[in-house]
């Protein structure tokens, strides 16, 4: 497994940690706080999941679109339909 696959494992693991029911006063788990720092996402209790979640679904993006190798095709160009 990549790095690059690695990291995508580990934003849906958060998102889907900070996507989960909670009360509304409740601060992050200091193991998600840790986890954030971690990716870059600089946090302490008064960081409010509505704050990280837009975040980490951009980096999410980012990693999709500048993913790892895609399907090249079988190397030829299919004649244009006239």
């Amino acid at each position: 497994m990549s790095e690059h696959e690695r990291m995508l494992i580990r934003v849906g693991k958060l998102l889907d940690e900070l996507a989960r029911p909670h009360r509304y006063e409740e601060a992050l788990p200091v193991d998600v706080q840790a986890s954030l720092w971690q990716l870059g996402f600089p946090c302490n209790d008064l960081t409010t999941r509505e704050e990280l979640i837009p975040r980490l679904w951009a980096r999410k993006r980012s990693l999709l679109s500048g993913g790892g190798p895609g399907w090249g095709g079988p190397g030829l160009t299919p004649p244009s339909a006239a």
